[in-house]
């Protein structure tokens, strides 16, 4: 949570430090929101969330069995789920 607040405040200060002088605050806040825009994941960094996941193996067996696939067992010492949802 720290953390993520410190990198909000940094990307707000560094933004502030761009503006030109002379703007008000909506051009600040049009410009942030284009910038975050340009920043937003493509499809094809977002091809992640296009497997399909399952939450334990029984049932990864027996979707694989419906749909002919294979099962890839994935495992992590951590916390893979961080930004997922």
């Amino acid at each position: 949570m720290m953390i993520s607040l410190l990198g909000h405040l940094v990307l707000l200060g560094a933004a502030a430090l761009q503006a030109p002088t002379g703007s008000g605050p909506a051009d600040d806040f049009a410009r942030i929101d284009r910038w975050v825009q340009e920043w937003q994941p493509t499809e094809t960094d977002r091809k992640f969330e296009q497997i399909g996941w399952a939450k334990d193996i029984p049932t990864a067996i027996k979707l694989a069995k419906q749909n002919g696939r294979p099962v890839f067992v994935f495992t992590h010492k951590g916390q893979v789920n961080l930004g997922r949802q």
